[in-house]
């Protein structure tokens, strides 16, 4: 891992494309160049369709771009192959946009399985949950199940659970779409605040003027067009 002057994130000539179903490419994110360091905080913007959603899978390595080279503590990630699942376990925290809590497990319980894959030892990971529900104000709450939450709640809950095991990278996909301006927030703020704490690189991918005019850095993505290219996809 790079130390905390030189670069953490390093995106080049970024392109993805998708099949239309008359055989044309569409391109669904383009970014020629982007480079972030620890602790950094980042907006991602721009119209539907402009590929935010698409850059943070492929920050997470949930899927590989078309096109470029995103390189993650001076690593590849295109090349990480079988270690994949593991690395993304244990580097990166995602703030999903519908929450993604496990509707059958309470809030601890979501917060301590999500400690087990990230391979964090179970009383670490008890003792940083009980911080972390007690500054995000959910101690009362750690026994009750997600529909017994309001989504305010929700959403904090799914941000704990995010930054538990402290990961280098925190990406959060429209984290206060279904929140209403005071929960938006509160829920912002913690998150800023949190991973400043621990120097975790944030990206968060939004179209919220009030959560934009809180990050030091705004990178805005343009809705790409059709491409009439019919060539094979790599």
């Amino acid at each position: 891992m790079p130390d905390a002057s030189s670069p953490l994130l390093e995106i080049r000539g970024l392109r993805h494309y998708y099949r239309q179903p008359d055989g044309a490419r569409h391109q669904a994110l383009k970014l020629d160049r982007l480079s972030a360091c620890m602790g950094d905080a980042l907006v991602v913007s721009g119209p539907s369709g402009s590929g935010k959603t698409t850059l943070l899978h492929i920050l997470a390595a949930l899927i590989r771009p078309t096109e470029g080279e995103v390189l993650f503590g001076g690593r590849n990630l295109s090349d990480l192959g079988k270690s994949e699942s593991s690395w993304r376990a244990e580097s990166v925290g995602y703030v999903f946009q519908e929450m993604n809590l496990l509707p059958d497990f309470n809030v601890l319980e979501n917060l301590l399985i999500a400690a087990e894959i990230s391979n964090m030892p179970r009383d670490a990971a008890l003792d940083r949950a009980d911080v972390l529900l007690e500054r995000l104000g959910l101690e009362d709450r750690k026994k009750s199940r997600p529909y017994r939450l309001s989504l305010g709640e929700q959403q904090r809950t799914a941000v704990a659970r995010a930054v538990l095991h402290s990961p280098p990278l925190v990406l959060a996909d429209e984290p206060t779409s279904s929140l209403d301006a005071e929960n938006s927030g509160i829920v912002m703020s913690l998150l800023l605040e949190l991973c400043g704490e621990s120097r975790s690189l944030l990206i968060v991918a939004t179209h919220d003027e009030s959560v934009k005019r809180s990050f030091p850095f705004l990178v805005e993505l343009e809705k790409p067009g059709k491409d009439p290219s019919k060539g094979v996809l790599p």
